[in-house]
């Protein structure tokens, strides 16, 4: 019976919000800006409203040229003139401040939306984050909010316009004559099915080109991110195809794209085309007839166009609405998560996490865990942390250390087993073997999470983990930038920033995943200090790279192809003269067996913990 799979990052993307929540969460974001949004409608309208001046006084100018018979310019045509002219001034004035007041509006809205996703994203479970992939999460922040910025500001002005340009200018139309009418309602059938077509169409095809994005972001950024582990494991050209695959993926749904808004606009010219031509024969007919001059029939045209004009908008709009609708919807969904997504997908883990009891603060049972099934990472492991206690994984490449360690920090959900944990989720911090550096001073790198902290509880961490060197060694001290663009910082100093910051947050349980592996021979006593000192008095799961560190613990579970082989404390195991014995006198002798540091920058001896 083949193991049930774990979803892999990019597996199931992060929810999307339907269009109702949508709309009711935008609502929301108006609250107190309701009456400027109605005040900014109202000069939308006016300015439709003074936009029709133009096609009823261009038809009066011309009846009054016909009527002149050469004789001279008449008197009306020069108010006629001033009046297309002023006209035209208070239109565009109008429409200048409303577009101005709606954009910093619609701003306004998209800050707060940006704001509300990045703290609803970093309050999301590890594990979520992980199943979706940083891809996912970064798309949303990044494309998804690009997107809605660039659209709303624009759409919302357009469709207001044009819906209220279309009504007036109907009317205008059945001013001149009724029967103008009929070719205006010749063009509804065209555009009713263009529109029907188009909104059974588009939105999935726009939902698709979004997830197509997030999943080429989550194949680059996690091509990047892992790349030490692609070089150490010869994987370059098998992460290109996946990226080259995803890419092609991001392009095949953008073109689809391209192809909906084509096929719109193709529908949205031939009603055009039908409904001038029928207006056109209509006021020819009439004038032939007596009942209409030159000037009501060229009105009655440039009034038709003012209608064709505003729908082809509205359906143009629709094309960026789609879009931001669709990005709205990718973020709103992160901030007001609408449950559990239906449908096929990954089959979500069976394991479950618990509260331990409060003298244990990880408990362990029968945990199971794999990313491809007859692929098992851990197979029914148990144990229990104690509160105080240290803990420490040793193993074989390969053989589950990291993901134990994940699965205690709740990066990963087990598929089948228990655990159960005594503290809350934000009591727990853990210290990678990669540490990232953000572009800053020193102090606000160190304050990431204690923000309240003061320089002296600062200087403290740092000298708690033995980084007055460090800070000795900076020019500007406390405010140094480093990081990015900053005073490069070697791996290990990153690493006694990360200690020291983990000092200043006080966790209650610390989870170092080979927190000093990168560290060269001179820095390696130094980091084992200060990960000896981070630890003290503190519940701790330590996967080591060296044995030292493991003999430093309180107790010792051995890892070998997924299963805990062997647990006590180095006495315990010494005497027991099994796979740890081995490897401690492999890794004490200084012969041939000295522990060696491989690319993935674990410790493995010549034979290896756990192996025959």
């Amino acid at each position: 019976m083949s193991e049930p799979r774990s979803p892999r990052p990019g597996d199931r993307l992060l929810p999307v919000a339907p269009g109702l929540q949508v709309t009711a969460h935008l609502w929301a974001l108006l609250r107190g800006r309701r009456r400027r949004l109605a005040g900014v409608l109202a000069l939308f309208l006016v300015e439709a409203a003074l936009s029709l001046v133009f096609p009823l006084v261009v038809g009066r100018l011309l009846d009054t040229v016909i009527a002149s018979d050469g004789s001279g310019v008449p008197g009306a045509f020069w108010w006629q003139a001033a009046l297309l002219t002023g006209a035209a001034l208070a239109s565009g004035g109008l429409a200048w401040i409303a577009a101005g007041t709606l954009a910093r509006l619609a701003e306004t809205v998209i800050a707060e939306l940006r704001e509300a996703y990045v703290d609803a994203a970093l309050g999301l479970p590890r594990h979520t984050v992980e199943a979706a992939g940083v891809g996912d999460v970064v798309t949303r922040a990044g494309d998804d909010v690009a997107q809605v910025s660039a659209a709303l500001p624009e759409a919302v002005p357009r469709l207001c316009r044009s819906g209220f340009t279309l009504v007036l200018a109907a009317a205008g139309l059945g001013a001149l004559d009724p029967r103008y009418l009929l070719g205006f309602a010749l063009t509804v059938p065209p555009y009713v099915l263009a529109v029907r077509w188009y909104l059974r169409t588009a939105p999935e095809v726009y939902a698709a080109e979004r997830a197509a994005r997030s999943r080429q972001g989550q194949q680059v950024l996690g091509t990047l991110t892992e790349l030490p582990t692609v070089t150490a494991h010869r994987l370059g050209h098998r992460r290109l195809a996946d990226v080259r695959a995803a890419t092609w993926q991001s392009v095949r749904w953008a073109m689809r794209t391209r192809i909906v808004q084509n096929r719109l606009f193709g529908r949205l010219n031939l009603a055009e085309a039908i409904g001038l031509l029928a207006v056109l024969a209509i006021g020819v007919r009439l004038a032939l007839a007596g009942e209409a001059t030159a000037g009501q029939v060229a009105s009655a045209a440039l009034l038709f166009l003012r209608t064709v004009d505003p729908i082809a908008a509205l359906l143009f709009v629709l094309d960026d609405a789609q879009s931001a609708l669709a990005g709205l919807g990718r973020i709103i969904g992160v901030i007001r998560p609408p449950g559990p997504p239906a449908g096929d997908g990954p089959v979500p883990p069976t394991g479950c996490a618990t509260r331990a009891g409060d003298d244990v603060v990880v408990d362990l049972t029968g945990v199971h865990f794999a990313h491809h099934p007859h692929r098992p990472v851990l197979v029914d492991v148990g144990f229990r942390i104690g509160r105080g206690e240290t803990v420490a994984l040793v193993g074989a490449t390969g053989s589950g250390k990291s993901t134990l360690a994940a699965l205690v920090a709740d990066v990963h959900r087990p598929l089948t087993g228990r655990i159960a944990r005594g503290v809350p989720a934000t009591a727990v911090m853990t210290v990678a073997q990669e540490t990232h550096v953000f572009a800053g001073t020193l102090r606000e790198n160190l304050t990431l999470v204690p923000r309240a902290a003061d320089d002296g509880q600062v200087l403290g961490a740092l000298a708690t983990v033995g980084a007055a060197p460090l800070l000795a060694a900076l020019p500007d001290g406390l405010d140094t930038p480093v990081g990015h663009g900053g005073h490069p910082l070697t791996a290990a100093q990153a690493q006694l920033v990360a200690l020291a910051r983990l000092v200043l947050a006080d966790p209650e349980l610390v989870i170092l995943d080979e927190a000093t592996a990168d560290a060269d021979t001179a820095d390696a006593a130094v980091l084992d200090r200060a990960a000896a000192v981070v630890v003290r008095g503190r519940t701790a799961l330590v996967i080591a790279h060296r044995l030292s560190q493991a003999a430093a613990a309180d107790r010792i579970l051995v890892l070998d192809a997924g299963r805990v082989v062997e647990h006590g404390t180095h006495a315990e195991l010494l005497a027991a003269n099994g796979a740890y014995a081995r490897s401690w006198r492999a890794w004490t002798s200084g012969g041939p067996s000295t522990p060696t540091h491989d690319g993935a920058g674990t410790v493995r001896a010549a034979r290896a913990v756990g192996s025959p």
